[in-house]
């Protein structure tokens, strides 16, 4: 398993379906945590992507989809991601 190269997946895909890629972080675990943002009508909705080797144990304080063994497959992501608006994060 690639985390790198599946990282770079994750971005491309949520770039391609329409949200805005923001940054990343790094766990001492080794996951990578990327966020994204859209914006309709003034409002904006916020997500975080995990990309892992391992299953997720902790959720942080936004809405967060992890992408590893366990949890939830790489090829189910899109249709996470193109759900409408206010359904896939939160609106902050």
């Amino acid at each position: 398993m690639n985390l790198k190269l599946i990282t770079y997946d994750v971005i491309e895909l949520a770039e391609k379906v329409g949200w805005i890629y923001k940054g990343k972080k790094i766990a001492s675990t080794g996951s990578t945590y990327l966020d994204f943002s859209r914006t309709v009508n003034d409002k904006t909705e916020w997500v975080t992507i995990r990309v892992a080797d391992h299953k997720q144990f902790y959720q942080g304080w936004i809405i967060e989809y992890s992408v590893s063994p366990g949890d939830l497959y790489f090829e189910e992501l899109e249709s996470v991601l193109t759900k409408e608006f206010g359904k896939v994060g939160d609106i902050l």
